[in-house]
């Protein structure tokens, strides 16, 4: 009987650390599994059966490829800037900043890798294009260097019992949206021939459940429903740094009969239709700095760097292909932890993203692939017909696995209300879809594929948009592979990788 005790509480301690696993517990344990693992490269005949179709068998221009990923750069920092270039006073210098995750779990506050942080303080605003976006509520240093290891951690990481150091965390940008239940910008409707102008505050969001509306405050008439609201703080009215962002866009006043949550009685519910994405359509911001002695806006390509000329890839190759689940689509590489594989990270074939990792240990790592089902990413697409066009942001899509025609499908709901189904009817349904920001571990600009949105959104009001695609042209996990063991900023290696000669020449 005590022996049973004893076993049930070994076995109950067994249970809680699978359910909140221990670091060094499981690295122990994947040092006993090393000559399993060993064993995983025997089986790679079977990689070429078990890979499915694909259409990057032969010898592929990476070249070109990367040249397109490298426009596709250009024109999404092209994007970031106003249509309307009066909206940037003489006194105002844009420093480019790119959307790199949320903060924590909090929707309402992004990181911005930025340029030059120099310039940049608390209150600044920051924008995308005509948009207004939120401010700056702090800027993020870097940590400093981590003390020097004792010798039992020595011990611990020279037998893979203990992780390497964390690396120091690069200089970022913390930027409170205007969806955050306490800011507060001014603004104003214009006035039209028929209606004076109407004052009001916007900041955080309306009462609606099914789509994203910003919260209206204190309107200075309740007879203006309608109209283009800008950002409106005079400098004679109020000092701050808000009134560098005048006449930037905050979205359409709109007004519809509703019954919150909560609450019996139906009533009218004021808002703001935001022009932008707030939860997966930011990629690239400004953040309005000032610049009283008048020396211009930088260069907003001056630190463009291909995304396969970057520091942090590291060659891999798949062991094996295959789960043991018949609806999943997973692969085996052949780095784990110890090569500064983490869970999250790109695995590319050239320029093309083949997965990410889904789990590592020692010796190896698991990786979802794009066709295994629920496979999720950022995506924006570039015109096939004019890749120097705006990009157009699809937001979070999902993987559905491989159709009757063996492409992946990908599909996906955008948040806005401001889907723009117009750039479609100007550049065309026929896209190439690449990685977008805020992902951890893998960079902006990998070539998905290439393939034609076969849905548009509903024309119904109510309705929200809905986006399907079907991709071809996708990376071979049969390649020879390279999986990212650095984070999604990108900094420019000291020479560049094979197969990528000139790509920034290419098709200038």
């Amino acid at each position: 009987m005590h022996t049973r005790t004893v076993g049930g509480m070994l076995a109950a301690a067994a249970g809680v650390l699978a359910l909140h696993p221990v670091g060094p517990l499981e690295r122990a344990a994947d040092l006993f599994l090393v000559p399993a693992r060993l064993v995983a490269p025997l089986g790679a005949p079977a990689r070429v059966v078990a890979a499915g179709p694909s259409a990057s068998t032969g010898r592929r221009a990476v070249a070109q490829e990367a040249a397109l990923s490298l426009r596709l750069e250009r024109a999404i920092r092209a994007s970031a800037m106003p249509d309307d270039e009066g909206l940037i006073g003489p006194d105002v210098v844009p420093v480019a900043g790119e959307v790199d995750s949320r903060v924590g779990a909090n929707p309402d506050h992004i990181a911005v890798r930025v340029t030059d942080p120099a310039p940049i303080e608390a209150g600044q605003p920051v924008v995308s294009g005509d948009a207004y976006v939120g401010t700056v509520e702090r800027v993020a240093t870097s940590r400093a260097p981590a003390a020097r290891a004792s010798l039992l951690e020595r011990i611990g990481r020279r037998l893979g019992l203990v992780g390497p150091p964390a690396a120091p965390e690069p200089d970022i940008v913390v930027v409170r949206l205007v969806t955050d239940p306490e800011a507060r910008v001014g603004g104003r409707v214009e006035e039209d021939g028929e209606r004076p102008v109407c004052r009001l505050v916007v900041g955080g969001l309306a009462p609606r459940p099914d789509r994203v509306w910003l919260a209206v405050h204190n309107p200075e008439s309740r007879a203006t429903r309608s109209g283009l609201v800008r950002v409106h703080e005079p400098l004679d009215v109020v000092e701050s740094y808000d009134r560098l962002a005048e006449g930037f866009v905050l979205g359409e006043l709109a007004v519809e009969r509703l019954r919150p949550r909560g609450e019996v009685v139906e009533r009218d519910v004021l808002g703001v239709v935001p022009r932008v994405d707030f939860e997966s359509g930011l990629n690239q911001v400004l953040v309005l700095t000032d610049d009283p002695f008048g020396s211009g806006a930088p260069s907003l390509e001056s630190d463009v760097v291909p995304v396969l000329e970057a520091k942090g890839w590291t060659p891999a190759r798949a062991t094996s292909i295959g789960d043991a689940s018949p609806w999943r689509r997973t692969a085996r590489i052949d780095l784990g932890r110890g090569a500064g594989v983490r869970a999250g990270a790109a695995v590319v074939d050239g320029v093309r993203l083949v997965g990410r990792v889904a789990r590592g240990d020692r010796r190896g790592a698991s990786v979802a692939l794009l066709d295994d089902p629920g496979f999720r990413v950022k995506v924006i697409a570039q015109s096939v017909q004019d890749p120097d066009a705006p990009p157009l942001v699809l937001g979070d899509l999902e993987s559905r696995g491989r159709d009757a025609d063996g492409r992946i499908a990908f599909e996906g709901r955008p948040r806005s209300d401001g889907w723009p189904a117009a750039w479609l009817g100007r550049y065309g349904s026929e896209v190439r879809l690449f990685t977008g920001s805020g992902m951890a571990r893998v960079p902006r600009g990998l070539l998905l594929g290439r393939s034609r949105i076969v849905r548009l959104p509903s024309d119904e009001v109510d309705a929200q948009p809905v986006v399907s695609v079907a991709l071809q042209d996708v990376g071979d996990p049969t390649a020879a592979l390279m999986v990212r063991t650095a984070g999604a900023h990108l900094e420019r290696g000291e020479e560049r990788r094979a197969g990528v000669v000139q790509a920034a020449e290419v098709d200038r």
